[in-house]
């Protein structure tokens, strides 16, 4: 590589969308926030929707922002974001309505809906993905014979939809697609017996593409002439995370810590057991048609609810004050349903101590320490169940993300679980969105040699 490669990123999440600029060079990879809005949910017609076109809009400001920095340089452009939520467009390609968010209540007693016209256990061997409330397959049982669908012509997820504006092209990524628990586990393409029980033709929706495939030139009259071209990167924000593990063998699990922890492998085979599905383990697709056979535990929200209950302190001193903490060996079980949304966090794991029979914590570094310690034996469970169904020895334990940043976690991680942690980096979502890029573009050859760009490039701290 003579010069370094450039391109732009969008990182869409739930609370806040960000345009990056990424270099990649033989050396290493940089990248360089160019702009940053606040994305909320907002009540419209008496549903929780996405103000899209201001996300458009403000997507075509980021990337003039970045042709103002590096004008030809930049050769492409990749966008990823959260999952499962989704467009409708008419004939026309105009949005039949403003797309409706995944926390919205329609999906309310969609499950049991369901479960009348397939069986969890049938539904799981189809596509692979266990029930979550939100859900594309709710969302759209909702829907089921409604006007709005007869008017449909093409169903895009969110960051696909994203891409259409960028270029026109209409098709959906494999990885976004798969959370939907509409897509077929093995073949990668739409489920025809799901989707006829939702009586929607498949030809409602594009179709489904893999990450690296390139869209064309940006074609969108609001910005300055250019010669970007859109690349599909994996459109999942999870998925191009794991693209950025600095991983040097197979042998790895990779937890995505944030509210949310994230704990899973890479695979060949997807796991469709009756152990993965009563678990609560789903199988997402990742890069190059791996699988992402993951579990979804609920995370630092136990450390943030703690952290309102006590005043606020900040994320150091809980740090401090965890590892000060005497360890009187108490646990609660974060996927208890009364830590999911509480008025007060400190309520709730007293709640639990009663529940179960324990002592409550005398200083609140004890429920600090009881939190930390509480999800790190979840993913030791999580992690042992994944070696058993897989038949897959785990070696190495990458933690990426938000709480990659704490030592107390990390540490307590490596030593509760047996084994080595490497922790980092925190932009996991934005570098492997560059990789694909990168690979796509043909400056890298594949994603090992992007993986150990990124141990060359970014702090990554060992914990044995």
């Amino acid at each position: 590589m003579n010069h370094p490669f450039r391109c732009l990123a969008v990182d869409m999440g739930a609370g806040s969308i960000r345009v990056l600029l990424g270099s990649v060079s033989a050396e290493n990879i940089e990248l360089q926030e160019i702009h940053r809005f606040k994305n909320e949910i907002k009540i419209i017609e008496n549903h929780d929707r996405w103000d899209i076109q201001y996300i458009v809009n403000e997507i075509f400001t980021g990337i003039k922002k970045g042709l103002e920095i590096c004008g030809d340089q930049i050769q492409s452009i990749g966008v990823d974001s959260w999952g499962v939520d989704f467009v409708l467009l008419d004939e026309d390609d105009n949005l039949l309505e403003i797309p409706i968010a995944y926390r919205d209540a329609r999906t309310n007693g969609m499950q049991e809906q369901w479960e009348k016209l397939m069986s969890k256990e049938e539904t799981f061997r189809h596509t692979g993905i266990n029930f979550y409330i939100f859900n594309s397959l709710l969302q759209l049982l909702s829907l089921k014979d409604s006007s709005i669908i007869e008017k449909t012509k093409t169903i895009l997820f969110i960051p696909n939809y994203i891409y259409f504006r960028l270029t026109g092209q209409k098709a959906n990524e494999l990885s976004i697609a798969s959370t939907s628990q509409l897509v077929n586990v093995d073949s990668g393409k739409m489920d025809t017996d799901v989707l006829k029980l939702l009586n929607i033709p498949v030809s409602k929706f594009a179709g489904i593409i893999t990450a690296g495939k390139k869209l064309g030139n940006l074609n969108v009259t609001e910005l300055p002439a250019n010669n970007i071209k859109a690349v599909s990167v994996c459109s999942h924000d999870t998925a191009s995370a794991v693209v950025a593990v600095p991983a040097e063998s197979s042998g790895f699990a990779f937890i995505s810590t944030g509210t949310w922890c994230i704990v899973g492998v890479e695979s060949d085979k997807p796991a469709l057991s009756n152990e993965a599905l009563n678990n609560g383990f789903t199988n997402e697709r990742g890069y190059n048609n791996t699988y992402r056979v993951l579990k979804n535990i609920l995370g630092l929200w136990l450390i943030q609810g703690l952290q309102k209950s006590f005043g606020d302190l900040s994320f150091d001193e809980l740090e401090k004050m965890a590892g000060a903490a005497n360890d009187n060996g108490l646990y609660i079980d974060p996927e208890d349903e009364m830590f999911f949304n509480p008025e007060d966090m400190k309520a709730a794991f007293d709640n639990f101590f009663i529940k179960t029979n324990q002592n409550k914590p005398s200083a609140p570094g004890e429920y600090i320490k009881c939190a930390y310690n509480s999800l790190c034996h979840s993913f030791k469970k999580h992690i042992e169940l994944l070696e058993s169904m897989l038949n897959k020895e785990i070696k190495v334990i990458h933690i990426i993300g938000g709480g990659s940043r704490s030592e107390y976690l990390c540490s307590e991680t490596a030593r509760i679980c047996g084994k080595k942690v490497i922790a980092g980096p925190v932009e996991g979502s934005g570098i492997g969105n560059i990789l694909v890029q990168a690979v796509a573009m043909g400056y890298l050859k594949d994603i090992d040699e992007g993986r150990a760009l990124v141990r060359k490039s970014f702090n990554c701290k060992l914990y044995n």
